[in-house]
């Protein structure tokens, strides 16, 4: 029961960011949704930073080990880029269709807590990496890397897609591929 606590302690913050729009966070609160007391929570997330943490890695999980399986993927190295770049857009556009109000609400959060969006970056543009060296001279895959990151921003960053949802469509990723 001890991870279904924490489970329901993740759940509750989220129906708070959602209510919020990204803007509070209040352990006691949370403690009260889920019925414990303040000092059973901080059992779970010491600080409101390391609830912080546990959001941002259960959002960005399941981004990262779908990125990494294709990365890791056989097959045709351009075939692969596409995937990746559209795979990317999918699930972020994902995230977004699925609960923009939530999705508008963890850009809340993130916006003070860029480390956080800047290691799930990295760790994403090293998949991308990976898959690019594949496919030009060692020497070229910087500034491939760099060229493929500013020609996607529309289909790999949220604020991007939640702006202009509209545009941000598999027909135009994969044109731009």
């Amino acid at each position: 029961p001890a991870e279904n606590i924490k489970q329901q302690l993740l759940d509750a913050a989220e129906n708070m960011l959602q209510e919020t729009g990204g803007r509070r966070l209040v352990m006691s609160e949370l403690a009260t949704r889920v019925g414990l007391s303040q000092s059973p929570a901080h059992n779970f997330f010491a600080t409101k930073d390391d609830l912080v943490r546990a959001l941002a890695a259960r959002w960005f999980e399941n981004i990262e080990a779908e990125l990494a399986r294709v990365a890791k993927q056989g097959g045709a190295s351009a075939d692969k880029f596409k995937r990746y770049v559209l795979t990317t857009l999918r699930l972020k556009r994902g995230k977004h269709d699925a609960n923009p109000e939530l999705f508008r609400a963890y850009l809340a959060l993130a916006s003070d807590h860029m480390d956080l969006v800047q290691g799930h970056a990295k760790r994403l543009s090293a998949l991308l990496e990976h898959i690019i060296a594949e496919l030009v001279p060692a020497e070229s895959v910087s500034a491939m890397l760099q060229l493929t990151e500013d020609a996607t921003l529309l289909f790999r960053m949220p604020h991007t897609i939640a702006m202009f949802r509209p545009m941000a469509t598999d027909e135009r990723a994969a044109a731009v591929v």
